[in-house]
C-alpha cells in the first residue's frame, strides 16, 4: 500500500503541477486507469494491472510512472514464467517449432505486451509455417538449427543466422524449405544481403575465412576474430580457421586463446609441422601457466 500511495501522489503532483482546463478530463480518465491498476498490482494480477498502464501510456506516453510500474510487473511476472520459458527455449533448441509457438501462446498469456514475446511471435509463425521441426539431426539441419536459435534468442544475432541458414543450404541445395527460410530472413532485414559481400561461386566459410585474412593483413585483429569465431561456431574443426585464429589472438596478447586454438588444430592435423612451430614459439613467449605448488606438510 506504501507503494501505490507514494506513486500515487507523484501522479497527482504531477497532474496538478500541469492542471489546465483543456486537460482537466484526461487527468481524470488517468487516475482512475492508474486506480484500477494499482488495485491489480496489489491483487497480484499483473497482466490486467499492464493493460490498464498500457492503455494510459497509449492517452499519454509521457508517463514514465506507468512506464516504470510495466517493468516492475513484467519482473514479478518472470518468476512465475520462468518454467514456462525454460521449456518454450528447450523446444527452439530441439527444433519444435510448432511446439514452441505452442508454448509462446502460454508465455503471452502470463504478459500479453511483452515486445519479445510479440516479435517472437510473428517470427517464429512465419518459420513454423515452412518447418514446423527440424527433421533429423543432419549436419546441414543442424546448421539451420543454430541459425533460427540466432534469430529468434532474446540477444538476437542476425548475421550469424544468416551466415548459418545459407550455409545449410549449401549443405543440401535440393531442401527447398532452407531456401524458403533464407528468404523469410531476408525480407524481414533485408540489409542482410545489401550489405553481404559474398560473391555468389564462393562459399560462406571460405568467404569469411577470406574475410578474416584481410583484416588480419589490414591489423583489424579484432574484427577478425569476429569473423573466424563465427566461421568455427559452424565447423569447430576447420583447421584454417583455427590456425588463423591463433595468430589473432596472439595479436591480440589473449595467450590462453592462441594455444587452445591451435592445440585443437594440432589434434586436428598433426602432420602440420608449423603448427607445432607455432605452439613452441608460444610456450618460449609466454609459458602456460601452471597450478602452484602446494608447500608438503611438516611431519
Amino acid at each position: 500500500m506504501k507503494l501505490y500511495a507514494a506513486l500515487i501522489t507523484a501522479f497527482l503532483a504531477c497532474a496538478s503541477a500541469a492542471a489546465q482546463p483543456a486537460v482537466s478530463a484526461q487527468a481524470s480518465e488517468l487516475k482512475e486507469h492508474y486506480d484500477k491498476a494499482f488495485g491489480f498490482y496489489l491483487a497480484g494480477d499483473y497482466p490486467r494491472a499492464m493493460e490498464y498502464w498500457n492503455m494510459i501510456l497509449r492517452s499519454d506516453p509521457k508517463q514514465v510512472t506507468a512506464r516504470n510500474m510495466i517493468e516492475e510487473a513484467r519482473q514479478k511476472m518472470a518468476g512465475s514464467s520462468v518454467n514456462l520459458k525454460a521449456a518454450f527455449n528447450r523446444l527452439l533448441e530441439k527444433g519444435r517449432y510448432s511446439d514452441a509457438l505452442v508454448k509462446l501462446e502460454e508465455l503471452l498469456s502470463t504478459d500479453p505486451t511483452n515486445p519479445y514475446y510479440l516479435k517472437v511471435q510473428k517470427q517464429l509463425r512465419g518459420i513454423a509455417a515452412i518447418l514446423p521441426r527440424k527433421p533429423t539431426a543432419a549436419k546441414h539441419w543442424d546448421a539451420a538449427g543454430d541459425g533460427i536459435l540466432a534469430w529468434l534468442g532474446e540477444k538476437e544475432d542476425l548475421p550469424f543466422a544468416y551466415d548459418a541458414l545459407r550455409y545449410a543450404g549449401e549443405l543440401a541445395p535440393a531442401e527447398a524449405s532452407i531456401r524458403k527460410l533464407v528468404a523469410v530472413l531476408e525480407d524481414e532485414a533485408p540489409q542482410l544481403k545489401l550489405n553481404d559481400s559474398k560473391p555468389e561461386n564462393v562459399g560462406i566459410l571460405e568467404h569469411k575465412k577470406e574475410l578474416a585474412l584481410h583484416n588480419i593483413y589490414d591489423s583489424k585483429f579484432y574484427l577478425a576474430a569476429k569473423e573466424l569465431e563465427g566461421v568455427l561456431r559452424l565447423e569447430p574443426e576447420d583447421v584454417t580457421a583455427l590456425k588463423r585464429a591463433g595468430s589473432v589472438y596472439l595479436q591480440l596478447k589473449d595467450y590462453p586463446q592462441a594455444r587452445q586454438a591451435w592445440q585443437k588444430a594440432v589434434k586436428l592435423s598433426p602432420e602440420d609441422d608449423q603448427l607445432k612451430e607455432y605452439l613452441k614459439a608460444l610456450d618460449e613467449a609466454a609459458p602456460p601457466q601452471t597450478a602452484p605448488r602446494r608447500p608438503k606438510k611438516r611431519s
